[in-house]
């Protein structure tokens, strides 16, 4: 029995302190679960998943929807940028336009090859013969398995990663809308996910140069009259996607799919089970290859990894203003090359072009980047399932 006022004054704060950091920490926003197979309408089925994210991960969300990729992390439980810590230069960019935009993000530091020892890679086959190309390739697989295992290790239900280069349209929360729409369609998710993406799905490629409709599934989410589908001429790709003028679409159509192979990783999803499943698969192969390559052929040859894409991309990699040699830190430029004018391929309202206007707040004057080349849009946006 507590006797004194001043002790049962002190003891009803710290249970109203408690009380309200229990329910902030139960009110974070909808994820996937590990455990989380293909959607149930059975209860039977939601309480084991209910009961399997309780032991996996230390909170139980409320079921998610598309409203929900408009939060600060987009809709998923964290965002990080990969980011070499020497390049203090590109993370204060991506930081810029990650805060116009209206999220968080952490860092994963990005690796350079030559601390890599080869011991520790799965397979000497197929490295490249020169130093160089070695450190290069090695230090960005790496890198993105640091992406991977930091899932796996702080059990993060859901992880979206930039590349520090990368650059995304003004209106990209407006399209992850119709995004995860689409995911969760391809993906089979109920009505009620924990994820506003969907609960079944393993990877998500947001930022590519290459993706290729899985041939068994040909389903795809359709979204027409994209104001923001950059024009065919400016479309830039290093390998396959899918052709949507034979697919009956026009100029202005953007779709989501089931994608079995992939080229660059600007920007990518896991769930914690896909990061499993990644550094399970790359600590196995018999032959080494780049990392977006080899997760391209894992989405490709692992039925069991689940892999959903969007095309046109949704994320590209900006190339700035000014001298080239600041572009990357793995490509051999002269240092006497200057550009006069920075672009971003696939991208109509370039985040990183407008970034004056935006931290300024004049949202009216955002600027396309190819505005004499704008396709005649014939109607007002709308979805479809195919």
């Amino acid at each position: 029995m507590i006797r004194s006022p001043r002790v049962f004054l002190l003891a009803l704060v710290g249970l109203s302190l408690f009380a309200f950091f229990y329910s902030q920490r139960q009110d974070r926003f909808p994820s996937i679960t590990a455990a989380s197979g293909k959607a149930s309408s059975s209860a039977s089925s939601s309480s084991a998943a209910a009961a399997a994210a309780s032991k996996q991960f230390s909170t139980s969300p409320p079921a998610g929807s598309s409203k929900d990729v408009q939060n600060s992390t987009l809709g998923f439980e964290k965002v990080f940028v990969i980011n070499l810590p020497e390049r203090f230069d590109k993370l204060d960019a991506f930081s810029l336009a990650a805060s116009v935009t209206g999220f968080t993000h952490g860092v994963v530091a990005g690796v350079k090859g030559i601390d890599v020892v080869n011991k520790t890679l799965p397979s000497l086959d197929g490295l490249p013969k020169t130093e160089r190309a070695r450190n290069n390739i090695v230090g960005c697989w790496r890198a993105h398995l640091n992406f991977a295992r930091k899932i796996v290790t702080d059990k993060i239900s859901t992880a979206l990663v930039l590349e520090d280069d990368a650059d995304w349209d003004v209106s990209l929360k407006d399209q992850l809308i119709d995004f995860a729409t689409g995911a969760r369609y391809i993906s089979e998710t109920s009505s009620t996910p924990r994820s506003p993406y969907g609960d079944d799905w393993d990877l998500l490629l947001l930022g590519h140069c290459s993706a290729q409709q899985i041939g068994s599934d040909k389903r795809h989410f359709v979204i027409h009259n994209d104001p923001t589908v950059p024009p065919p001429a400016h479309r830039v790709n290093y390998n396959t996607v899918p052709e949507l003028t034979k697919m009956g679409y026009d100029n202005s159509t953007r779709i989501v799919f089931r994608a079995n192979n992939g080229v660059c990783l600007y920007s990518y999803a896991l769930s914690y089970r896909g990061a499993r499943k990644m550094l399970r698969w790359q600590a196995k192969v018999k032959k080494f290859e780049p990392i977006d390559i080899g997760v391209g052929h894992q989405c490709r040859d692992d039925p069991d990894f689940k892999c959903i894409a969007v095309y046109p991309q949704l994320i590209d990699t900006h190339k700035g203003a000014g001298r080239k040699s600041r572009d990357s830190d793995i490509g051999a430029f002269n240092p006497t090359d200057i550009r006069e004018k920075g672009f971003t391929p696939n991208i109509m309202q370039s985040t990183r072009l407008n970034l004056d206007n935006l931290i300024k707040g004049e949202d009216s004057q955002i600027e396309q980047q190819w505005p004499e080349d704008v396709p005649q849009l014939t109607a007002g946006k709308r979805t479809q399932f195919v």
